[in-house]
């Protein structure tokens, strides 16, 4: 199908030095919107105030001194790089056999419950809002799961702190203090317990537009630090419901504040991943060096303010749209953690309102320092009246490129791309897992975006997009024939369905044979450009890349049933894949 046909089109486009990046690229240039006010860093005060929480919760030292760039000159990329190393990379969790089960069967992280039934082992996923526990035989309990870096004591008055998504004794001798939403290890002083929300936009009804009015949603996940002056106090995160417990000075100034960063911590208290203001304006060209102003969202307010009424309320006006694409940015970093028992690459997410980039939205494993610390991945999202940041799918599909990188091998096959048009296997696999990465993490087979002033949808399960008819691959044409995005990602999105846990899906991303090039299929990387929705000046590479084919393998060699494969494939009518011949190795 023409491109001129249909709605707006996904475009991702990749020169050979760039194919890491993973864009949905705008179909027409817009006019720029008016600047929308940034609270947060209003000051050099709360600037120096940021850089102190850095220090002190360890975002950038390198031992016990200054942060790890103050003795670099700024120009001096290479030794930012060398002092502000990552920490060594968690663990991956590992499967484990049947027979080596407790018969009691046991947690596969926060969210999966494994037990043995006839001697096969079976996985179940747990709720929203469910965690699992151990204590009775693994299951799924009503509000087990907490938020990263929470605190509590526990009924026998023992202090425990959320770990990996789950509740964990921790060392106190002085003995546990409930204050507000919080355990303290010992008498805290003085506290402020609050509830912070931020301002949203949703689809309306007919998912033509966003909702005109914004509704208030809980700030769930974010960092919330107490500061006297320009010290730190005390550094906190909200949790489920939006609200925090920060001590504060026992005699409040009227320079104290509370200040609430999108920003989250890791397992080693490191900032892991944060929404950023990119201190530049109008079009930019990815990637681009952030400007000298670039800083983490934030959201300020006088600590005397929050005493006599304790709610920090983001505004759409104060910049809430970063708080949403941050809430997205929380559930991907946790969802993958929780799935693969380690991290993803530290990431931040740049949304300047009014500015937008070259790609669109997009996605690409380069290393940055700015906003104060070094990331190993960046997310670009448009700041254009489009007003895309409200969109929760888009926001996730960018991310499931990041999942992809983070724990498994990309294609790295680019060019441009059309909804409902077929593209090139391995560009289709990585566009296609993003996307269901999104209705997964979601919870809903309904994507969503908006562009070039019009916003459409398409739906995984009853493939029923909007605007075009869907596009099927046919038997004949092979495992290998062009096949639409959105195709695989209605294939992953019934598979997952199929059984009681996704889990095998996301483990067989990371499988062994999903990483190691060759592929087992044999496909080569292609390169080409786009004349009128109509690839041209198509050549295939010498390189090997992963596509659906390979991760089915993988699936079936994990143990997927094979009835299962095919009633989402159709192998007679659709995708012809051979579920009783998966290439295993």
């Amino acid at each position: 199908m023409r491109a001129s046909r249909g709605p707006p089109r996904f475009l991702l486009l990749l020169s050979s030095e760039e194919r890491v990046l993973s864009c949905r690229a705008p179909v027409t240039s817009v006019a720029d919107v008016e600047d929308v006010p940034l609270v947060g860093f209003e000051s050099a005060v709360h600037a120096r105030a940021w850089a102190l929480v850095v220090w002190s919760v360890g975002l950038l030292a390198c031992g016990a001194g200054a942060p790890c760039d103050s003795a670099c000159e700024p120009s001096d990329e290479a030794c930012r790089l060398s002092a502000c190393g990552a920490l060594p990379e968690e663990r991956p969790r590992m499967r484990i056999a049947c027979d080596a089960l407790p018969p009691e069967g046991r947690c596969l992280g926060p969210r999966v419950v494994e037990h043995c039934v006839d001697g096969q082992l079976q996985q179940r996923d747990c709720a929203m809002g469910e965690a699992c526990v151990e204590s009775g035989g693994a299951h799924c309990e009503v509000a087990a799961a907490c938020v990263e870096g929470m605190s509590r004591c526990s009924d026998s008055g023992a202090l425990e702190r959320c770990a990996e998504g789950r509740w964990a004794s921790a060392a106190c001798e002085a003995g546990c203090v409930t204050e507000g939403m919080r355990g303290f290890c010992g008498a805290p002083g003085r506290t402020l317990s609050g509830v912070a929300r931020h301002a949203r936009r949703l689809p309306d009804a007919s998912f033509r537009d966003w909702t005109p009015e914004a509704e208030w949603v809980p700030a769930r996940g974010f960092l919330v630090a107490s500061f006297q002056g320009g010290a730190l106090v005390d550094l906190s995160v909200t949790d489920g419901s939006g609200r925090f417990t920060v001590r504060v000075a026992k005699e409040v100034g009227a320079e104290d504040a509370v200040v609430v960063y999108a920003a989250g911590q890791g397992q080693t208290g490191l900032v892991e991943y944060a929404v950023a203001d990119p201190g530049l304006s109008g079009a930019q060209g990815v990637p681009a060096t952030p400007g000298a102003s670039a800083r983490i969202w934030s959201w300020s307010r006088p600590t005397r303010a929050l005493l006599d009424s304790p709610v920090v309320a983001i505004e759409e006006s104060e910049g809430s749209g970063a708080a949403a694409v941050f809430e997205a940015v929380s559930a991907a970093w946790h969802g993958t953690r929780e799935r693969y028992g380690s991290t993803g690459l530290s990431l931040v997410a740049w949304l300047g309102f009014g500015t937008t980039w070259s790609c669109g939205a997009c996605f690409a494993p380069w290393q940055v320092t700015a906003a104060g610390r070094r990331w190993s991945a960046q997310l670009w999202l448009p700041g254009d009246s489009d007003a895309a940041w409200w969109s929760e799918a888009m926001v996730l599909h960018e991310l499931g490129h990041w999942a992809m990188a983070s724990h498994g091998t990309s294609p790295s096959e680019g060019g441009p791309h059309f909804l409902g048009v077929p593209t090139f296997p391995g560009q289709a696999w990585s566009e296609g897992w993003a996307t269901w990465f999104s209705s997964d993490t979601r919870g809903s087979p309904r994507y969503y975006d908006r562009q070039g002033g019009t916003m459409f949808w398409l739906d995984l399960e009853t493939r029923s997009p909007e605007m075009i008819a869907w596009s099927r691959p046919r038997p004949e044409d092979g495992l290998l024939q062009p096949i639409e995005e959105n195709e695989v990602a209605a294939i992953l999105y019934r598979l997952g369905r199929s059984t009681p846990s996704r889990q095998l899906l996301y483990e067989s991303l990371a499988a062994p044979a999903m990483n190691l090039a060759p592929w087992a299929r044999g496909y080569r990387r292609h390169t080409w450009r786009m004349e009128e929705g109509t690839p041209v000046e198509v050549a295939q590479t010498l390189e090997a890349a992963p596509c659906l084919a390979d991760f089915l393998d993988a699936l079936m060699c994990g143990g997927f049933p094979r009835a299962l494969m095919d009633a989402a494939t159709e192998p007679a009518v659709a995708y012809p894949y051979p579920s009783h011949a998966p290439l295993c190795r």
